[in-house]
């Protein structure tokens, strides 16, 4: 990208006096039309935020970027995207409130008589169960956005099919850049958390609610076609040996596949997949041919794992590479984060589900299940 340097106009002695302000400048040169200040240290972390904060009230944002072992901080021209008021989010939230609730009542057995019948508070309970879930992940996005000073959108829930995915979660539109590794790191996470707290409370409540019986009468029931099987996460089972009595086995009402879908979603969007949160979070650790080679890894381990089409559908997308580079390349990751990676890979673990196919048919007698 070139500029001419009287892009900078009137503001080019205010700009050299915040970067010299704050950080101590070898030298300020135009290379290839951008103002570039080659920095003298690489501890910038902190004054890069308080640099990024001051520049742009005036029009423009810096990028820090290691070259020839020197670092250099480049100042560009920058206009923040218009804010404008919409009304789909609200639209679009109404409908994921209808198809979830309609899967509910598919996944009840109906209303019974409506509005007494026990389907119709299961079809309730399931719905504010998945939509807790959903917008407390999407909460979690947005409250970390604005600590970091990221401009963000409101959550534009996705309806889905009844009886089939009832929804496809939500999403969150970024306005503005990302500061450093830090900043990339906590909006990546920050979703997975909130989501993973809201569905285990979810989930707690789905065992409350659900009927305990003999393991004999639920293969019976299954046979019939009574009440389907799921695997479970480990998080599930964990949470069955606190809460049955004896051998007996939970049947969950609706709620029950809510909290299990929270799980499940939750370590899939974990996985450095594309632009999926999981994405974000390993690309604050390592460079963008690292997260690359991780994600195809992950591409192919859900695959082997029975996500067959999820799996097809990731490696079309990445086949145009994203990258999600903060302004600031040059300050590391802070190693409070860095050892967080093992709670993230602790929560991948306990919310995993292997999908019924060739691999769970594989391992199924090697773990004696």
């Amino acid at each position: 990208m070139m500029f001419a340097p009287d892009v900078y106009g009137d503001k080019l002695e205010m700009i050299n006096s915040i970067i010299r302000t704050h950080l101590p400048v070898r030298e300020a040169v135009y290379i290839e039309g951008v103002l570039t200040f080659k920095i003298m240290t690489r501890e910038i972390k902190e004054s890069f935020k308080t640099i990024y904060l001051e520049l742009s009230r005036i029009g423009f944002v810096p990028v820090a970027q290691e070259a020839e072992g020197e670092v250099m901080l480049k100042v560009y021209p920058y206009k923040a995207p218009p804010r404008s008021r919409s009304r789909w989010p609200l639209i679009l939230f109404i409908a994921t409130v209808f198809t979830v609730f309609i899967d509910g009542v598919i996944r009840s057995g109906g209303l019974g008589s409506f509005p007494y019948g026990r389907g119709f508070w299961e079809s309730i309970a399931y719905t504010v169960g998945v939509l807790s879930i959903i917008g407390i992940h999407e909460l979690g996005h947005k409250i970390s956005a604005r600590q970091d000073k990221i401009d963000s959108s409101l959550p534009y829930f996705i309806p889905g099919i009844p009886g089939v995915m009832p929804t496809f979660g939500a999403i969150i539109f970024q306005r503005g850049p990302i500061r450093n590794r830090d900043d990339l790191f906590d909006l990546g996470v920050s979703g997975p958390i909130a989501g993973f707290l809201a569905s285990l409370l979810v989930m707690v409540f789905a065992f409350q609610q659900a009927e305990w019986v003999e393991r004999s009468v639920v293969e019976d029931m299954v046979r019939r076609g009574l009440v389907s099987y799921l695997p479970s996460p480990l998080i599930f089972n964990l949470a069955n040996s606190i809460f049955s009595t004896g051998n007996l086995v939970p049947i969950f009402p609706a709620v029950g596949f809510a909290a299990w879908l929270g799980m499940v979603v939750t370590s899939l969007n974990l996985l450095p997949v594309w632009q999926l949160d999981g994405g974000r979070i390993f690309r604050s650790l390592t460079g963008f041919k690292h997260y690359r080679i991780l994600s195809f890894i992950s591409v192919g381990i859900l695959f082997l794992t029975g996500y067959y089409y999820l799996s097809l559908l990731l490696l079309f997308f990445l086949m145009t590479p994203i990258d999600f580079a903060p302004l600031d390349t040059v300050s590391p990751l802070s190693r409070f984060r860095k050892v967080s990676f093992i709670g993230i890979i602790l929560m991948v673990l306990v919310t995993f589900v292997i999908l019924p196919g060739p691999l769970l048919s594989l391992i199924t007698p090697i773990l004696g299940s």
